[in-house]
């Protein structure tokens, strides 16, 4: 089993986990200032307009992620197709949360408000893909009476789909509620390494003792393992694991 997860982890795995816990824990944190705020819309000529109307997706998403993106981009952003690139979208716009267009255009998202924004890509925005995508970033963003988002991200945790089942690992991981290790552990032992890989970095996001005894739980049964390394190396960024006078990993 080890032999056939080892081949499955490679090192690239463990550089994308602890990049992704890096840019999530700051964002939580509030150690990432989304610096430029929102910027007038300039006034644009026939040229540019042309230009728009294939937007660089890549490009507008990358503008969201680190705050550098107006609403008009936002709004461009949301015309996306392409499911999974939506989705990463919607995830980036927790970045730019402060802003009341973005919550607008995600409570519209939620509510399928077609009507108001019919430009937006509605085919794929009614995805399970990017509905995860969306209950989880406003769930981030409320904070308070989410049940509505929570519920909803954890119907879908019998998904097929491994791309929304990594959704769910992350969007639980990032909540917190303890009624979702067991199911998170489960996801992290999994034969499906990408959902595995997400399950063990929603772990690290987790905090508090039951989800670092989790990983070190874990980090045993894959001792010997790629798995078992980036298990090992996430306990050390995420929860400082284990301190100089105790190593549990080595029994």
């Amino acid at each position: 089993m080890n032999q056939t997860i080892d081949v499955v982890f490679p090192a690239i795995c463990l550089t994308v986990a602890l990049t992704f816990l890096i840019q999530i824990k700051g964002l939580v944190l509030g150690e990432i200032s989304p610096e430029p705020l929102i910027k007038p819309q300039k006034t644009t000529n026939v040229h540019q307009s042309r230009a728009e109307a294939t937007p660089n997706f890549t490009i507008l998403r990358r503008k969201i992620t680190y705050g550098d993106a107006s609403l008009h981009d936002v709004l461009q952003a949301l015309t996306d197709n392409d499911t999974r690139s939506l989705a990463n979208t919607v995830h980036a716009l927790y970045g730019m949360r402060i802003h009341r267009g973005v919550i607008h255009a995600l409570d519209g998202l939620w509510k399928n408000d077609i009507e108001r924004y019919p430009e937006f890509a509605w085919s794929a925005i009614k995805t399970d893909a990017v509905r995860i995508a969306i209950a989880s970033t406003l769930n981030r963003i409320r904070i308070v009476e989410t049940d509505e988002y929570l519920n909803f991200i954890r119907s879908k945790q019998n998904s097929d789909n491994s791309f929304n089942l990594a959704q769910v690992c992350i969007a639980l991981g990032i909540n917190g509620a303890p009624q979702d290790l067991d199911f998170l552990k489960r996801m992290a032992a999994g034969e499906d390494h990408y959902v595995a890989q997400s399950a063990i970095t929603a772990l690290s996001l987790f905090g508090g003792n039951r989800a670092r005894d989790t990983l070190i739980d874990l980090a045993k049964s894959h001792r010997g393992s790629s798995r078992g390394d980036l298990i090992t190396e996430l306990l050390r960024k995420a929860y400082d694991w284990p301190p100089p006078e105790l190593n549990p990993l080595s029994n």
